[in-house]
């Protein structure tokens, strides 16, 4: 993403995804008696306050973990390029036909040139978020006047649009609030669940890296169908470099953290999903991932749920204005 998208755009939407999933709390805290400002000043000294036990407990074995990962990566790439070496000299033992033999050669030097790429980005993503940390320094802020003056804002909002939507745009904001915070607030927690159960399966094994790795699992998993592939695959790859026989065991921990979320966490945290059929969010994922990145396959199903209320409430008026083109053309 460009700098512009990391320094601005980047921190705004973060903070509206969380304005939507703090508003409920906010607005109980003012219910019961608190100013608005006192409300988010409370919810802002709660959460900060589990950010510094996360701070003094985890923070420093974090960066332990990321100095050892910086210094082990070159050696874990050698690793593994010898690997696939090792393949493709093993199949080429065996007398094959010219033609599988030639698409088998190529498909391993796709896969090679895509490991390398992969841990560049993945070395890149990592300073990425370094640099953008003063950006990321500014959603407080702005999370806090998107909390303090919303209705202002929606206020302001409704008063661009004609008389004759106003309510109709009013009613809109209210479901897509309501139903996206559902949604991230329910996508959020079992992210935490899925963190926390594979940080204790990978310490209980002796993997190496085990919070770097539960956190990257924690942030991917909010990525539909494919989050947890993604996170996986990392997990997957150091396990085999500590030890082969650790990997298979590593697979069964991925497998059973998985069938226990969307088997029992999932269906009891999220409720309802969002209306989406499964091949639409993979073909929308899909695209995403290729045009828009990483920040894309957060962001998409979001955007998708907002669009979809737009269009459930506006549909009538959207028919009633095609109509009146259709009309004036003829």
């Amino acid at each position: 993403m460009g700098s512009v998208t990391g320094v601005i755009l980047t921190p705004f939407l973060l903070a509206v995804l969380l304005a939507i999933m703090f508003f409920p709390l906010v607005n109980y805290l003012e219910k019961q008696g608190l100013s608005r400002s006192i409300g988010i000043v409370a919810v802002y000294l709660f959460f900060t306050a589990l950010c510094l036990l996360f701070c003094m407990n985890l923070l420093p074995s974090l960066f332990n973990e990321l100095q050892e990962l910086a210094t082990v990566l070159p050696e874990y790439t050698d690793r593994l390029l010898c690997f696939m070496e090792e393949i493709e000299t093993d199949y080429r033992r065996y007398d094959l036909p010219g033609g599988i033999r030639s698409a088998m050669d190529e498909n391993i030097r796709q896969m090679q040139q895509a490991l390398v790429i992969n841990l560049e980005k993945f070395s890149q993503f990592l300073i990425m978020l370094l640099s953008q940390a003063f950006g990321l320094l500014l959603i407080p802020v702005i999370l806090y006047y998107l909390l303090r003056d919303c209705t202002v804002i929606k206020e302001k909002f409704l008063g661009v649009l004609p008389e004759k939507y106003r309510l109709r745009m009013e009613i809109t904001v209210g479901e897509i609030g309501k139903t996206l915070g559902a949604y991230l607030r329910g996508v959020v927690i079992i992210s935490l669940f899925v963190g926390g159960l594979l940080y204790g399966g990978l310490i209980a094994l002796g993997v190496k890296f085990a919070l770097f790795l539960a956190i990257i699992n924690a942030l991917t998993n909010v990525i539909p169908y494919f989050g947890p592939l993604i996170g996986a695959f990392p997990v997957v790859i150091i396990a085999y470099l500590q030890s082969p026989v650790l990997v298979w065991k590593v697979i069964a921990l991925i497998f059973i953290i998985q069938q226990v979320e969307s088997q029992f966490i999932a269906p009891q945290i999220l409720g309802r999903n969002l209306g989406f059929h499964p091949l639409t969010v993979i073909l929308v994922l899909l695209l995403a991932g290729k045009f828009l990145g990483f920040f894309g396959l957060v962001f998409i199903i979001p955007f998708l749920a907002i669009i979809r209320v737009i269009l459930l409430y506006f549909s009538p008026v959207i028919k009633e204005a095609w109509r009146e083109i259709r009309c004036c053309k003829k």
